[in-house]
């Protein structure tokens, strides 16, 4: 009885929210983002060209997903990453960085060996239990910056595992805004709101429904990923800005 008193007093991370959880912890939603050349790979560089800020450095690794971040950490010399996930990806990265104590002629990563240590658990989690931090590291950015509410766990990291003097990675965001006009787009938006202009759908009339509709579809977010480079979003990875 005490066990499913606790259980259902402490719910896991994927129990609290299962859809935002379990999708990060699929490997093929983690691939998507791996194969992100710009992301990953720019990610990597600010990591590399800055190995002051790592080398022989405590580092945390907020929100680690499959780690890659960690790894890269290790590649630039840290001492200890502690790599915080509340996803179940947290197992898939234990059993990556287990492989690299393996016996040798089957380790694999063998630079990672003594290095991660995974921490399954929200970063505001009580269980959070680790030394002040040299480096944090993340990838917290979302839609215009907050979606996802990951910049908060970032801040909240921040203020409780960092170091005085010490470094965030990224430090800084800036976001770009400009009006535009797409006679298309609000066509097929309009389109789509008069549906609820008739007056005679199946003997019903809609149309006091319309002044709503128009508001919900007009208020909707736009994706343009086909017109705007993502070289031209900015992103600031240490006061050093070698990226």
């Amino acid at each position: 009885m005490s066990s499913q008193t606790n259980v259902a007093d402490n719910p896991s991370n994927e129990a609290r929210d299962p859809a935002y959880f379990g999708y990060y912890a699929m490997l093929q939603h983690q691939q998507n983002m791996l194969q992100d050349n710009v992301r990953t790979s720019t990610y990597r560089s600010a990591i590399l060209l800055n190995t002051e800020c790592f080398e022989n450095k405590l580092v945390m690794d907020v929100g680690a997903g499959s780690g890659i971040l960690s790894y890269f950490a290790v590649q630039a010399g840290a001492k200890k990453v502690y790599a915080v996930e509340a996803s179940d990806m947290a197992l898939k990265m234990k059993k990556l960085v287990q492989a690299a104590s393996l016996p040798a002629g089957k380790s694999k990563n063998e630079f990672l060996k003594d290095k991660v240590e995974v921490i399954q658990a929200k970063i505001e989690d009580p269980s959070v239990k680790v030394p002040k931090v040299d480096t944090i590291i993340s990838e917290p950015i979302g839609v215009l910056l907050v979606h996802e509410r990951m910049i908060e766990s970032f801040i909240y990291a921040r203020d409780t595992f960092l170091k005085p003097g010490g470094h965030l990675f990224p430090n800084k965001g800036s976001m770009y805004l400009a009006p535009f006009t797409d006679a298309l787009l609000y066509t097929e938006t309009m389109g789509k709101a008069r549906f609820w202009e008739q007056t005679t759908f199946h003997g019903v009339d809609l149309s006091p429904l319309y002044p709503d509709a128009k508001a919900e579809m007009f208020g909707e977010w736009i994706c343009a990923r086909d017109t705007i480079n993502p070289r031209d979003c900015a992103l600031v990875f240490s006061d050093s800005e070698k990226v």
